[in-house]
C-alpha cells in the first residue's frame, strides 16, 4: 500500500501541515527537515504528482514533440531541455510524430491528456493547427527551429538566412562559381530560409542557377541521392553546400563513392558540428548551430511562460567553423 503524508506524520511526530510544506518546497526547521527526509527514506515515500496536479493544476511535466527522434539535431536539443528542466523541478514526455501532420495532432492531444504544463514543439509545418488546442487551453507553447503563423507562442530559431548567405559568400571568395545546394523541402521554414540565404549570395555574384539546387529531403538517403544527381548532372561542380546534418552525412558518402576528394577536388560546407564531423580528413567547413543553447533557452522561456511571461521570439547566432 502506498505511503502517505499521514504515514510520514506518524513516523516523525510532526503535523501533516509541516510535512506538506516540506514536500511543496516551503522551508521548514532544519531538525524537521532531517526527520522528514529520514522518514521518506525509511518508508519509501513517493510523491503522487498526479493527485497533486489535480489540486494545483500543475503536473510538473513538459511535453516535447519533434518530427524525428532519430535526428541528431533533435536528440541533442532534447538532452539539453531535459537537463535544464530537471534542474527547475520538471520532467519531460517526448513524442515523435514521424513528420506526419495527423500523428502530430494526435501527439499533441496525447500530451495534453497527460496534463503537461507546457509544450515544446518542432512542428512539421508553419501552420498553428497542430498546437492550436494547446493555445486555446492557455497552455504555454514554445516552438523551436521553426517560425509559425501564430503570435500566441514563443519561437526560438537561428539566423538561418544570414548564416547561409555568409557560408555561400565564403565559398564564392575561394573563386568557386559552380556551387550546388542540397536543401530540404522549402515548405519547412529552416530549409526555405537557408535556400534564400544561398540564393542571396549567388544572385549578388551573378551566378545563381536553379538547376544547381537539389532537394535532399532532410535525410541521409536524401542527401546521398541529391549529391549523386549533382555529380552526374554537373560534373564540373566546384562546391557543394548542404543545409542539415543528416543530408551532410549522405552527401559525403556520395562524394567518397564517386572518388572525389573534399578540399581538393571539391569544396564542401555542411551543417552542424557534431563528433563524427571531426573524423573527416581534411577537415570541412560546417555551419555550427548552438544546439545546447537552443535547448537551454527553450527550457528557460517555457518556465517563464508558465509563470505568466508573454510569448516572445528569439534569434540565436550560428557560426561557421
Amino acid at each position: 500500500m502506498a505511503v502517505t503524508i499521514k504515514d510520514l506524520a506518524r513516523e516523525t511526530g510532526l503535523a501533516n501541515a509541516t510535512i506538506s510544506a516540506y514536500l511543496n518546497g516551503i522551508p521548514v526547521r532544519e531538525y524537521n527537515r532531517i526527520k522528514i527526509e529520514e522518514a521518506i527514506k525509511k518508508l519509501g515515500y513517493i510523491r503522487n504528482d498526479y493527485a497533486r496536479g489535480l489540486k494545483t493544476h500543475r503536473s510538473g511535466t513538459i511535453g516535447v514533440l519533434i518530427p524525428e527522434l532519430s535526428n541528431v539535431f533533435s536528440t541533442t536539443i532534447i538532452t539539453e531541455i531535459e537537463e535544464c528542466l530537471r534542474n527547475k523541478g520538471y520532467g519531460i514526455i517526448v513524442c515523435d510524430c514521424r513528420t506526419d501532420l495527423h500523428r502530430e495532432e494526435e501527439s499533441v492531444r496525447f500530451l495534453l491528456s497527460k496534463m503537461v504544463d507546457g509544450l515544446i514543439i518542432m512542428p512539421v509545418s508553419t501552420d498553428k493547427k497542430a498546437f492550436a488546442v494547446a493555445v486555446q487551453k492557455n497552455i504555454p507553447v514554445v516552438v523551436i527551429d521553426r517560425k509559425t503563423n501564430s503570435e500566441d507562442v514563443s519561437h526560438i530559431v537561428i539566423n538561418n538566412r544570414e548564416i547561409s548567405r555568409e557560408a555561400t559568400e565564403r565559398i564564392l571568395a575561394k573563386g568557386c562559381r559552380k556551387i550546388a545546394l542540397v536543401t530540404g523541402d522549402t515548405e519547412v521554414y529552416t530549409a526555405k530560409e537557408r535556400k534564400a540565404g544561398y540564393e542571396d549570395a549567388m544572385r549578388k555574384a551573378g551566378v545563381y542557377d536553379e538547376s544547381f539546387v537539389k532537394n535532399g529531403g532532410l535525410s541521409v538517403d536524401g542527401g546521398y541521392s541529391a549529391t549523386k544527381e549533382i555529380l552526374a548532372e554537373i560534373p564540373d561542380v566546384q562546391a557543394i553546400f548542404v543545409t542539415n546534418y543528416e543530408m551532410t552525412i549522405g552527401s559525403i558518402i556520395a562524394i567518397n563513392e564517386e572518388g572525389r576528394k573534399i578540399g581538393k577536388d571539391i569544396e564542401f560546407t555542411g551543417f552542424d558540428k557534431v563528433e563524427i564531423t571531426s573524423a573527416f580528413v581534411p577537415a570541412m567547413h560546417t555551419v555550427n548551430q548552438p544546439l545546447e543553447e537552443i535547448g537551454r533557452v527553450a527550457a528557460d522561456v517555457m518556465t517563464e511562460m508558465i509563470e505568466g511571461a508573454c510569448p516572445r521570439d528569439i534569434v540565436l547566432k550560428a557560426e561557421i567553423l
